[in-house]
């Protein structure tokens, strides 16, 4: 029965470890892209919106090309806060237990909010870049949407448990 009880343990520490080197792991790529010079950014984000622009229109403009670029920066942003959400939510749901999980998601709240703001408030800082409240609040959505799929997906799994037995 000891056996089984540190084998529990052990294997927590291990889910744990691996949840926040994970966590780690992506806020550092969200540092990376986020503070790359401007002419590098924008210059990937232009190819890849000239090659899907030039494969919905015929002859694609500069401004289809440009509103190309929009959407697939607002979705960048977006996306990436997603993932940063959904994998802190899940982050602090494996760390606190019981009641605390709730201030375990609060906490993850805080600190997307915190990542979402401070990334786009260290761009203007870097050449060729610049700070953007829209962007900060597609960030925090992102990341919103990311706690709620996970708060939302722990309920059903659980409802799921329960009705499996």
């Amino acid at each position: 029965m000891k056996h089984g009880k540190h084998t529990k343990l052990w294997l927590e520490f291990v889910v744990i470890a691996a949840s926040v080197a994970a966590l780690m792991l992506l806020v550092y790529f969200v540092m990376r892209v986020s503070f790359q010079r401007g002419e590098v950014s924008s210059g990937v984000t232009m190819r890849i919106a000239g090659q899907i622009a030039a494969g919905v229109f015929d002859n694609p403009t500069d401004e289809q090309i440009e509103a190309v670029s929009l959407m697939i920066r607002y979705g960048a942003h977006f996306a990436l806060f997603f993932v940063v959400g959904s994998v802190t939510a899940f982050v602090s749901m494996v760390i606190c237990r019981q009641y605390f999980r709730i201030v375990g998601i609060l906490m993850s709240g805080a600190v997307c909010y915190m990542l979402a703001y401070y990334t786009e408030y260290y761009k203007q800082f870097v050449e060729g870049r610049h700070f953007q409240m829209s962007d900060v609040r597609l960030n925090w959505y992102g990341s919103l949407a990311g706690i709620i799929c996970m708060v939302v997906s722990y309920f059903l799994n659980r409802l799921l448990v329960k009705l499996s037995s």
